[in-house]
């Protein structure tokens, strides 16, 4: 096998070299017409109160699965 052949078809090849120029002027285009500005996520600010109530429901649900594996390892 000489150092260029990868085992892929040359269709593949070409494809994986290919200028993609296309495809990001797609996407700007995509994203000029999605119109306004888009807050960013790390500014989206989510209510203490809420933050706590998911923590403990998550750690309520924790608590509970682990007394359920026990319960079915010791049984």
């Amino acid at each position: 096998m000489s150092e260029h052949d990868t085992g892929f078809p040359a269709s593949y090849e070409d494809s994986a070299t290919a200028d993609t120029s296309g495809s990001t002027a797609e996407f700007r285009a995509f994203a000029s017409r999605s119109g306004g500005e888009v807050e960013a996520p790390w500014k989206m600010r989510a209510p203490g109160r809420k933050v706590a109530l998911f923590a403990g429901v998550v750690i309520v649900v924790a608590v509970v699965l682990i007394i359920i594996a026990v319960a079915v390892l010791n049984a």
